[in-house]
């Protein structure tokens, strides 16, 4: 069956019609095959709350007999099994022929809540450069529910962008285990250490004594603020080999703070990762 809200697909199409059509609209995936009584039973009442949520929500179907692959990886062991997919990742997904309120239940779960349409129009806003746009959407989103870690995120961003360290601070603390979160907690350490500094003074000091802890600690500071990051790290680097337990072993701290902002797949991160690991141990 293919009509604008329903529609059959492939281990060939998966990946458009639902990875990266989610991004666009949710998407339900029914795994199902024909021999699957159960699924025969949970068909159409899928197929109804599609045809009433056209538009908001797309179904596609994936007969498991014809198309194994996505399954497999994605783990299906049972049928019928629905999945949900927003932004190309599993939101929710249930196993069994659920009866139409919990079906109901479900296809509402895959909305956007009005937190979520919030964080997409202040995106929008900062494309489009209007920061104080962003910046009320995102409050807003917040009043909303405070709880929700991309509006939280993103205007801790915006006010660290306008230096309140402080603010940005509290509003990412909460979501410390977040990458996004690890990246602005990381960029708020790094500049709480080169504050009150100037490269300038710094170099000199550095002219004076190579050896000087401290300036390595600070210049390395400094330069990641500025982005210049292999730099930077050679210098933190430094101070863990001048002095271990400067500034409560900040040396390795700030670097891992970099990790964090530069992201684990970043070349710096995998070379200094392990230069690191030579030093101290």
């Amino acid at each position: 069956m293919t009509t604008e809200a329903v529609a059959d697909i492939t281990d060939g199409t998966f990946a458009s019609e639902v990875l990266e059509r989610s991004r666009e609209v949710p998407v339900v995936v029914d795994f199902w095959a024909p021999w699957c009584g159960p699924c025969r039973h949970l068909s159409p009442t899928l197929e109804q709350l599609a045809q009433e949520y056209a538009g908001k929500v797309r179904l596609v179907k994936v007969n498991i007999d014809e198309n194994p692959a996505v399954a497999g990886r994605l783990g299906v062991q049972s049928i019928p099994a629905v999945m949900a997919f927003r932004d190309g990742e599993i939101v929710d997904q249930f196993v069994g022929a659920l009866p139409e309120p919990d079906v109901r239940r479900f296809f509402e779960s895959t909305l956007p809540s009005p937190a979520d349409l919030l964080v997409a129009e202040a995106a929008q806003s900062l494309a489009g450069g209007d920061v104080a746009a962003a910046e009320r959407a995102y409050q807003s989103a917040l009043a909303g529910d405070p709880r929700h870690a991309d509006a939280a995120l993103g205007l801790a961003a915006l006010v660290l962008d306008r230096g309140d360290l402080p603010q940005a601070g509290a509003l990412a603390e909460p979501w410390a285990g977040d990458a996004h979160g690890k990246r602005i907690l990381g960029l708020i350490s790094l500049r709480l250490a080169a504050e009150g500094a100037t490269r300038a003074e710094i170099e000199e000091r550095l002219r004076a004594d190579e050896r000087d802890a401290a300036a390595h600690y600070v210049l390395g500071a400094l330069l990641a603020v500025e982005g210049e990051w292999d730099a930077a790290l050679e210098h933190l680097l430094e101070t863990v080999r001048l002095d271990r337990a400067f500034a409560d072993d900040g040396g390795r701290l700030r670097m891992l703070d970099a990790f964090n902002v530069l992201g684990d797949d970043d070349p710096l991160t995998q070379n200094y990762r392990r230069r690191l690991s030579a030093v101290l141990f």
